[in-house]
């Protein structure tokens, strides 16, 4: 959840500046309060008592700026004890001066007031108002001749709250922006040392919350025309996944616009022409809004907020929510470029089938998937039959050409979780996930048809004949239980097939019916 920004934000030393200043002051005032004493005609024992209070005044204030800082990590015990202190000092301060000292009194009052609201929370500061203002205006009203008398009297510890509340805003605001700033901050260190898409969205899941408060918030990335949303949270429940239509929403009013949309009562009518508001999440209408843009190289897409309540967002949000989205625009752009030189790295540059290495790594993690779901796992091995005539004959772009019709056929007779690799040359091999041997026959006879009526473009002068292909089909963990024996098994079968005739299947589908 958020953390409201605090004077503990300060640092040791921003801390020991306050304190400094604060003491200096009240040091300024309580010595001039002493010279005021001696120059004056009092009463021998009412110039003692006036010394003494103004010397422990002094002391006071010395003790304040030199221990203050020190007891930093104690923040809140020593919040309230200065503030009782403060409060109980000008109380006594107050009752104890004479008529022709009170203007020290104001002056105290005030310095004390500012200190005490610069280091403190609200509850603080309001004890130390109660007793040092307050109080005493409520006993001098009791004794109030005039309308001039009351005014006086109330003036000062309004006076008083009116500048510490100003103050306490103010700081309020500057921590606010600090702990903006602060989150971006650390934002933009983390993000920068991942390349990796789940990363940097969690990481947006953290940075997000910890710096507004929002009932909902959700991140969205065009493809096509619509915006999908791979982080959405709602009241306590995330809903990612989900898809947005770019036309007539909100989310992709922003993503198509490119601008920035600050909503702040949703129960006002829309000036955005065929823009509905729809729900998604929990089935509850949101009554304030932001939304801003993500761009970069090859992203598009945007974050928002969204509240119950009107009015729950500020400029500030909105500004903090666009630098956020700006960080996390780049990154989500250098991680994909970073997943495309991967995904490339692990293809055959001119198939796009799996390379080698890389089909072996998805295959034993199909094969431990299988062992753990108890089910099966099939491997066809295909070979185009005489290749080397293609080559030869027709010249390499034709031999080229019908490796690709191959990939091609193979990609259209299996699914998205299947597996392609070129295993060697005119080799290829395919895995087929919770598919037994049955299964994968078929497949491989789609395959060997699709393959009969494929027409290879050459010269205009040149008949290349259709090309065929021979294949090897082995079960796992039927026939073998690790993954190179049975890559060994198809890899035998398919040349049993290429043995028998060529465009072939071994085994066929009498083996899979009699022994499965």
């Amino acid at each position: 959840m958020k953390r409201k920004p605090s004077s503990r934000d300060l640092t040791r030393q921003e801390y020991r500046a306050f304190i400094t200043t604060g003491s200096l002051s009240g040091l300024i005032v309580f010595a001039a309060l002493l010279i005021n004493i001696r120059v004056s005609v009092f009463p021998p024992e009412v110039e003692t008592r006036l010394s003494l209070l103004a010397l422990g005044g002094t002391i006071y204030a010395a003790l304040y700026g030199i221990f203050l800082a020190a007891l930093r990590n104690h923040r809140e015990p020593v919040m309230w004890a200065n503030a009782l202190i403060n409060g109980a000092g000008l109380l006594f301060f107050a009752l104890s001066l004479p008529a022709e000292l009170f203007f020290y009194y104001r002056l105290i009052a005030l310095f004390t007031i500012i200190s005490t609201a610069i280091l403190s929370e609200r509850p603080p500061v309001l004890l130390t108002l109660a007793l040092g203002m307050f109080t005493p205006s409520l006993i001098w009203l009791a004794h109030a001749d005039t309308f001039q008398e009351v005014v006086e009297r109330v003036g000062l510890p309004l006076a008083g709250l009116v500048i510490s509340e100003t103050m306490l805003r103010i700081q309020e605001a500057a921590r606010r922006q600090i702990h903006r700033l602060e989150t971006i901050n650390a934002f933009s260190r983390q993000v920068a040392s991942t390349l990796n898409r789940e990363e940097i969205l969690a990481l947006l899941n953290t940075a997000i919350p910890k710096a507004v408060t929002a009932d909902s918030y959700y991140i969205g990335i065009q493809e096509g025309d619509q915006v999908q949303i791979p982080l959405f949270y709602d009241d306590g429940e995330y809903f990612n996944g989900g898809r947005v239509k770019i036309e007539g929403t909100l989310t992709g009013w922003v993503v198509k616009n490119e601008r920035e949309l600050f909503l702040p009562d949703l129960r006002r009518p829309l000036d955005l022409p065929g823009v509905n508001i729809v729900v998604a999440g929990k089935n509850k209408e949101s009554l304030s809004w932001v939304g801003v843009p993500m761009r970069a190289k090859q992203i598009r897409g945007l974050i928002a907020l969204a509240s119950y309540q009107p009015n729950a967002f500020n400029l500030g949000d909105m500004e903090l929510l666009a630098n956020l989205s700006q960080h996390a625009a780049f990154a989500l752009d250098n991680a994909l470029t970073h997943e495309e030189v991967e995904k490339r790295s692990r293809l055959d540059q001119m198939t796009g089938a799996l390379n080698h290495g890389a089909f072996l790594e998805v295959l034993q993690k199909m094969a431990d998937e299988s062992l753990a779901q108890h089910s099966p796992m099939s491997l066809i091995m295909l070979d185009v039959d005489y290749f080397k005539r293609y080559n030869d004959t027709y010249g390499h772009l034709v031999g080229d050409t019908v490796l690709n019709l191959l990939c091609d056929t193979i990609r259209t007779h299996i699914k998205n979780t299947d597996a392609l690799g070129r295993w060697g040359g005119e080799e290829f091999i395919v895995a087929l996930p919770r598919a037994g041997g049955r299964q994968a026959f078929h497949i491989a006879e789609r395959i060997r048809k699709t393959m009969n009526e494929v027409q290879v473009a050459g010269r205009v002068d040149d008949t290349i004949p259709t090309p065929t292909v021979s294949q090897g089909i082995a079960e796992f963990p039927g026939e073998r239980a690790a993954i190179f024996d049975l890559i060994d098994l198809a890899d035998q079968r398919l040349y049993t097939a290429k043995g028998r005739g060529r465009n072939q299947i071994e085994p066929g589908e009498l083996f899979w019916e009699t022994t499965r």
